[in-house]
């Protein structure tokens, strides 16, 4: 099935052989919307889980890949940048300890990571270790504040429920299963039309 066809571009994924790809973003997801245990105990089960429940990592990669698949490492290799620069800037050991894997973002804390992101749109930007400069890094500046927008889009919208359909084109999909964020904000699902107060006077 050629790209026209084709919208999820599997080549990343595919190609994404030690997860370098995969896990940076897993964990750039899990920051944006974590699991939560707190708000399961006060709201019920259903409030505990997070983007990594419902592989919105896989909605974020085929939203950049349907830019352009080299935008997807350009944007894990800026993740992986800021948290390198962060852990050298801090004297931090697990600078050394991923040397081996490149995953730095994977090693650090949510809160290290909100600290590297910012890092990314401050004024010092990447001052120790720029990443290579290949296609896509420049269009990636322009698109890389969206990636948090990308994430909630993939979150709240159906994704997750087209189950085993979710790399078919649009017209092929199939809503599998009902969304679990649908459930969390209480979303009863796609209508014709829901009844709403109007109150539009009409001449």
């Amino acid at each position: 099935m050629d790209r026209t066809n084709r919208v999820l571009d599997m080549s990343t994924l595919e190609a994404d052989e030690n997860g370098y790809v995969t896990d940076t973003f897993k964990a750039f997801v899990d920051t944006m919307i974590p699991r939560s245990e707190d708000l399961a105990e006060m709201y019920g089960a259903i409030q505990y889980y997070g983007a990594l429940d419902f592989d919105t990592e896989d909605y974020l990669i085929m939203s950049l890949d349907s830019l352009s698949p080299p935008m997807t490492y350009a944007a894990a290799e800026l993740l992986n940048a800021a948290a390198r620069q962060f852990l050298y800037g801090n004297g931090d050991e697990r600078n050394e300890d991923a040397s081996a894997d490149g995953k730095y973002f994977l090693r650090l804390t949510p809160d290290e990571r909100f600290a590297a992101l910012s890092m990314l749109s401050g004024p010092d930007r990447m001052n120790f270790f720029p990443i290579q400069e290949h296609a896509g890094l420049n269009e990636i500046a322009s698109v890389f504040p969206a990636m948090n927008q990308l994430t909630y889009m993939g979150y709240y919208s159906e994704w997750w429920g087209y189950g085993t359909t979710r790399d078919l084109p649009p017209n092929q999909r199939v809503l599998e299963y009902f969304p679990g964020s649908w459930e969390q904000i209480g979303y009863p699902g796609p209508s014709l039309g829901y009844r709403v107060a109007r109150s539009y006077v009409y001449t």
